[in-house]
């Protein structure tokens, strides 16, 4: 499957509650997540290149459970092949991992409510470091065309009184990485 998302940072948290509220949005109770984003090897200075050319991989924790992943970017770091399952033990996960070569990147820390938005899933993350955003995200077959699904889901942003010019296409990872290493 694929995932295609928007991400726009938001700046008016109240305006955006009471557009969810319009629209019947539920939002689940805050989650608190810690993603570990794991490369093959160990000097990545140029971080972009590096998921590209390798295939990051993170482990999640949240609510007791832990979830491994692999994304794949097709066309961006918001448009992605998405794999995931639910594992009994991270530090298992971890381990293999580093037999592999894959090595932990970055660290992500956020909470974050979920909701669903028509057939797409919606959500409200503060990150540590890097303030707050609204994600919606949709999983698609892979030959669909991203940009198509892209304009849906600005179309559902913007009903939510949320802007275009919000939008971040990087992910937390390289928002992260490129804040910890300084790079504009």
């Amino acid at each position: 499957m694929r995932e295609i998302e928007i991400k726009l940072r938001v700046k008016n948290f109240d305006g955006l509650r009471e557009m969810l509220n319009a629209k019947n949005i539920v939002l689940s109770k805050n989650t608190s997540q810690r993603d570990i984003i794991y490369l093959k090897g160990e000097n990545h200075s140029d971080w972009r290149k590096a998921k590209k050319e390798g295939t990051p991989v993170r482990i999640r924790y949240a609510k007791g459970t832990v979830v491994f992943n692999l994304k794949q970017e097709r066309t961006g770091e918001t448009d992605n092949i998405e794999y995931e399952t639910e594992v009994k033990d991270g530090e298992a996960i971890h381990n293999i991992l580093s037999v592999m070569g894959y090595l932990p990147q970055v660290e992500i820390k956020k909470s974050r409510q979920k909701g669903k938005f028509g057939d797409c899933e919606l959500c409200i993350d503060e990150v540590e470091g890097l303030g707050s955003f609204v994600e919606i995200e949709k999983m698609v077959h892979d030959d669909t065309d991203p940009e198509k699904v892209r304009e849906e889901l600005f179309t559902m942003a913007e009903s939510l009184g949320l802007s275009r010019d919000d939008e971040e296409k990087s992910g937390y990872d390289t928002q992260i990485f490129e804040l910890r290493n300084k790079i504009i």
